[in-house]
């Protein structure tokens, strides 16, 4: 039917903003809005597969990069 989903969401949009009547308007904006919940779902079950790679990065505290540099307090006359 549609390749995409966006697709259909857009034709959706289109035939939304184009509507004459109420009962059309409320016909649309039912079906756009079940393309919508489709669409979050298969962005959800997508996402829920996704690798994530936990990255943990830990950073000296600024008198301890100080020391290392040679700049501490005490060699600079503070």
């Amino acid at each position: 039917m549609f390749r995409r989903m966006e697709d259909k969401i857009r034709r959706l949009s289109e035939q939304l903003l184009a509507a004459q009547d109420d009962q059309e308007l409320t016909a649309i904006l039912a079906e756009l809005r079940a393309a919508l919940h489709q669409h979050v779902e298969r962005l959800r079950a997508r996402v829920a597969t996704y690798p994530i790679v936990v990255e943990r990065r830990s950073y000296p505290s600024t008198e301890h990069r100080l020391e290392r540099n040679g700049n501490s307090p005490e060699t600079r006359g503070a």
